[in-house]
């Protein structure tokens, strides 16, 4: 029997082809260990024991029941919202900066990706030079600015190791916002700038009644993929300062990992992972919702 492909089987086809392996990459680089961890969660699953034993809803339990498990959240919510507020305000102003026509502006753009080439392990070793107590430049010029009278261990603190974090975030993190605003800042027609200005608009009212509203696709995506990036940090908390002191930089991500490695449960660790998983997943929704809202 003859079988005949349309073109447009054959396209299909052939599409399938390029795609399967990508499609089995993904299966197993993402799918697979998703789904493991998932069986995981609902099971007693200790590194220390060969046995795994079904124990229904009892790490979720557990997790929903521990004040530690909220702490870990605040600190990660704090975090992200600082972090991500932040970046998206100083990313908008160098934008804004770099998109108007300035002396040297061509050097400005090509060195200002500098901080986020950098891989986020170095940056940490560099800040922790940084913050260092004896040596360290921050305490060296604060003291000789007469800001502090004496050195501060920066990322010993329960007051100031968070925000000492934060920091590194920021300064690695603004540049690609600014450079992803500074792309969305050029597709904005100059046309439209010329007619309000004709109108008597100008400085706040451009901003806010034309680039604010322009960029708006921009903003949405950028506000969305730094939330998602930041609230899985774990780099940055565990190089600095492993979750100290005494829990104060205990983010999720820290927990999952002490929780998997140090206590070796790793039924109770795929639980939280499992958890954060589903509030990212919900949060996306709503936000993506309420932005697209007035597209309708």
């Amino acid at each position: 029997m003859n079988i005949r492909l349309t073109r447009q089987h054959k396209n299909f086809v052939f599409a399938a082809i390029l795609l399967l392996p990508s499609i089995i990459l993904l299966a197993l680089t993402i799918i697979s260990p998703l789904i493991k961890s998932v069986f995981m969660s609902f099971t007693d699953y200790s590194l220390l024991s060969s046995e795994q034993n079904w124990n229904n809803l009892a790490n979720y339990s557990e997790l929903l029941q521990s004040s530690e498990f909220y702490h870990s959240l605040q600190i990660t919510l704090v975090y992200v919202f600082i972090t991500v507020l932040i970046d998206l305000l100083l990313g908008m102003g160098l934008a804004l900066v770099l998109n108007r026509d300035i002396r040297f502006r061509a050097f400005f753009r090509s060195i200002i990706m500098i901080p986020w080439a950098i891989p986020t392990i170095v940056t940490a070793l560099i800040f922790l030079w940084i913050y260092q107590t004896d040596y360290g430049v921050l305490n060296y010029s604060l003291l000789h600015l007469g800001v502090i009278d004496d050195n501060v261990n920066w990322l010993q603190s329960t007051r100031f190791a968070l925000p000492s974090i934060i920091v590194v975030a920021i300064f690695r993190q603004t540049p690609l916002v600014a450079v992803m605003f500074l792309a969305g800042l050029q597709g904005i027609p100059g046309s439209l700038y010329e007619a309000a200005r004709m109108d008597g608009a100008s400085g706040w009212k451009l901003f806010t009644q034309i680039t604010l509203p322009m960029l708006k696709p921009v903003i949405s995506s950028v506000t969305l993929i730094m939330i998602v990036n930041n609230f899985q940090m774990f780099t940055l908390f565990f190089s600095l300062t492993n979750g100290g002191p005494a829990g104060s930089t205990t983010s999720l991500a820290i927990l999952t990992y002490v929780t998997a490695f140090s206590r070796y449960e790793m039924g109770k660790a795929s639980a939280i992972g499992v958890i954060w998983l589903v509030l990212l997943f919900v949060f996306s929704m709503i936000f993506t919702r309420i932005m697209n809202r007035d597209d309708r």
